[in-house]
This record gives C-alpha cells, sequence and structure tokens, in this order.
C-alpha cells in the first residue's frame, strides 16, 4: 500500500473533518465524521485527535467547518463566528501549542483577506489545507530520515513529555 491510498489522520471531505479515532488505536481502526467545530473540539478534548501537529490540523479544520458552513451576509458577522470558534477550540486542550499556533495563522490569514465576505471563506478554508499538507510533508520527511536508522527487527518507543 502506497502512502497516498492511506488514511491521513485528519481529512477534509465535502464538508465534514474525518478523524482516525486514536482512543481506538492499536486493537481498533475507526474513523469518526464530524460536521461542526463543536465536534472537532470534542475529538480535541476527548483525545480521539492526539499529537500536537495533528491536534493543529483538526483546530485549523474546525475553523474551516466554522467558515464554510457560515450563512454571514458580511465580514462582521463571519468575524464574530470565527473567534466563537476559536474560544471554544482553545478551551478543547488549553495547553496545546500547536493549537494555539494554527488558530492564529488561520485567523491572522482571515483578517488579512481582502473583498466579499466569501472571499475571507475561502481563503480560511484554503489556509486550514495548507496547514494540513504542511503538516503530512513534515511527517513524510521525518519518517524517511529515521527510517535511516532503523534495521529490521528494531523496536521503537514513542512517549510525548
Amino acid at each position: 500500500m502506497g502512502l497516498e491510498s492511506l488514511p491521513r489522520t485528519v481529512a477534509w471531505l465535502d464538508g465534514e473533518v474525518q478523524l482516525i479515532d486514536q482512543t481506538r488505536l492499536p486493537f481498533e481502526f475507526k474513523l469518526v465524521k464530524v460536521k461542526t467545530v463543536e465536534g472537532v473540539a470534542e475529538a480535541i478534548k476527548s483525545m480521539v485527535v492526539r499529537g500536537a501537529p495533528a491536534i493543529g490540523v483538526a483546530a485549523a479544520m474546525g475553523l474551516a467547518l466554522t467558515a464554510y458552513h457560515s450563512k454571514a451576509e458580511n465580514r462582521e458577522r463571519l468575524r464574530d463566528e470565527l473567534k466563537k470558534a476559536v474560544n471554544l477550540l482553545k478551551a478543547s486542550r488549553p495547553t496545546a501549542r500547536n493549537l494555539f499556533w494554527a488558530l492564529d495563522r488561520v485567523i491572522g490569514v482571515a483578517e488579512q483577506t481582502e473583498g466579499e465576505t466569501r472571499d475571507v471563506i475561502e481563503a480560511v478554508v484554503q489556509e486550514a489545507f495548507k496547514i494540513a499538507e504542511e503538516d503530512v510533508q513534515v511527517n513524510r520527511r521525518l519518517g524517511l530520515n529515521g527510517a535511516t536508522l532503523l534495521r529490521d527487527g528494531d523496536t521503537v518507543l514513542t512517549y510525548c513529555k
């Protein structure tokens, strides 16, 4: 199976976010779909999403969901919706630095984007996609570099401090 055929830990699928449920691994593989920022926040809080980079990507996707499904008629209303989403996501894991970094990055793009409400929505969604793609590329490079250090039969133990 090639890397491209593997599901992403956090993925966008037609206005929904698909997550690999980390609480089920390694004994079961389960995908979870969420349609709202509240669903993303709960997934982060309940550790369905784990790992700093994945938490950051999930947070960015939470803002993308907010923007994508927004019925805001003007930029002010959209900005208010995004601020509420940011606050909800920040509360889901207050110590996760990648979460705060991703939220700041997406909100920064939203604030800097000129044009109509639709333009801001598109910019928010696209920035979340960029964050997700950058994460995949960094992880691939880490894996390729790390693979040069391992031999058949080696055991790898990872932990988070």
